[in-house]
Order: C-alpha cells, then structure tokens, then sequence
C-alpha cells in the first residue's frame, strides 16, 4: 500500500512538474520572439556593416527620441486618439449597417449594390476625396477611417448573420419567430462569436488610413514624423516612427482581443 502511494506521489510530482515546464514555456518562446528581430537588427548591423542610410543602428533610433520635437509622446498619443475614436465608431456603423441589411429586405435590395461596390475600393484610395472636402481637420481624418472599415464590416455582419448554423434555423422555425427579431437576444450574441476577425483585420486598415491621412497633410502624429524624416533623409527617425506604430498595433490588438473573448463569456 505504501509502495503504491509512493508511485502516486512521485506520478503527481512529475505531473506537477510537467505542467511547470509548459507554463514556464509558454512565456519564454513570446519573449524570444520580440527578441528575435532586435537581434537580427544588430546582427545585420554589425557584421555586414550596412549603411545607416539604409539600416541605421538601434542607438541612433534610441537617440531620435530626444531629437523629436514636440516629444514623441505626444505624436503618439494623437495617431492612437485618431485611430481609437475612428476604428470604435467605423465599427458601430459597419456592425448596425450589417444588422439593417439583414432585418429588412428591402433596404438590403436598395444599399447592397452600393455597399459591394464601394467596398472594392482600397481604403487609401478615398484618402485624397476627403483631403478636399474636409481640408486637414480632424473631422475628415476620422470620417475616413469610419468610411475605410465600415462596408467590410457590413458585408461581414450580413454574412454571418445569414450563414447561421443549421441548429439554429431548426430552433427558430419549432418555435415559429424570426431571429430578425431577436436582436438583442441571438443577433448581438451571434455577431460577438464571428466577427473578432473581421474586426481585427479592420483594425489594420484603420491604422493604414490614418497614417495615409497624417502623410498627406498633418502637423502633428507618427505619419507626420515619417513624411518630415522622409523630407530630410533621417533613417532613423522613420524607424522609430515605424517601430512604435507596430508597437501601437499590437497593444490595441491585444487589448481588443482580450477585451472581446472576456465579453463571449458563454463560449
């Protein structure tokens, strides 16, 4: 009896130890990989001795922060307003859109045609029409990330909407109701469970339009830096500029996606 406790024991500890192992692991091979392109920087650096034309140094990138006037901080801080406000409401209007189309017939005969079409046009494409018609305020600036998201998230909705489970259309048709109906009840749900995708590659496009906005006319936010660093040849302060956009993508990613599978709290 005790022998066989011992073997229990010793099978919990290795068990034990192997969930340690994998827990530990799991936060070793993220940080390796945000390590991995820094260090393959320095390498191409330092050992093929590449132009800082081409590839400045990481500590002329670093340097490019104190160069930076106003403070990079507050750059920073106006691309993310812009592409936070136009992503939220470029998302509500794509989403409501989806849901209208899908609840009445009629007005999806009327505005799909147009929807379809204007969805095939390159989010930056509309860059200059609002450049002339808004000039360089704010207001045109955030009208064109909503118009840039919100037909693919349209089209989206509508789809996912349509395309319900089988289950689900056996559910609705015992019961004799229409989930046109259910709005709050299955609509809302269902969209919460499908779109995260769609709605992370929007995300994208949202910072590709306000970049494209901020370099085609702006005094202040990442893209500006990046049209003036352009201007003047500094390499590196179009790294720096690149650098912290990649950065500024990835947190509101994962603030998104975090955000988003704790609200699906039923899956």
């Amino acid at each position: 009896m005790n022998t066989q406790n011992k073997v229990n024991t010793k099978t919990m500890q290795g068990s034990s130890n192997l969930i340690n192992v994998k827990s530990l692991a799991s936060y070793i091979v993220p940080i390796v990989g945000i390590l991995l392109m820094p260090a393959i920087w320095i390498v191409l650096k330092e050992f093929f001795h590449i132009s800082d034309r081409y590839l400045p140094s990481p500590t002329d990138v670093l340097r490019a922060i104190t160069e930076i006037d106003p403070n990079v901080i507050v750059h920073t801080t106006c691309t993310a307003v812009r592409l936070v406000i136009g992503f939220i409401l470029g998302t509500l209007t794509g989403i409501a859109a989806g849901i209208a189309i899908f609840n009445s017939k009629l007005f999806a005969r009327l505005i799909s045609p147009t929807i379809e079409s204007m969805r095939s046009v390159p989010a930056i494409a509309i860059v200059p029409f609002f450049i002339l018609w808004f000039g360089f305020s704010e207001t045109g600036r955030i009208l064109m990330v909503i118009m840039g998201i919100a037909f693919n998230l349209a089209v989206a909705t509508y789809q996912a909407l349509s395309d319900m489970p089988e289950k689900h259309k056996i559910l609705f048709r015992s019961f004799n109701i229409s989930p046109r109906s259910l709005t709050w009840e299955y609509v809302i749900p269902r969209l919460m469970e499908t779109l995260l995708p769609t709605i992370r590659f929007s995300l994208s496009t949202a910072m590709g339009v306000v970049i494209a906005s901020e370099l085609l006319g702006s005094q202040i936010g990442l893209g500006y830096l990046i049209q003036t660093a352009r201007s003047t040849f500094s390499m590196h302060v179009i790294f720096l500029a690149t650098i912290i956009l990649g950065l500024l993508n990835a947190f509101v990613d994962f603030v998104l996606t975090k955000a988003w599978n704790r609200a699906v709290y039923w899956r």
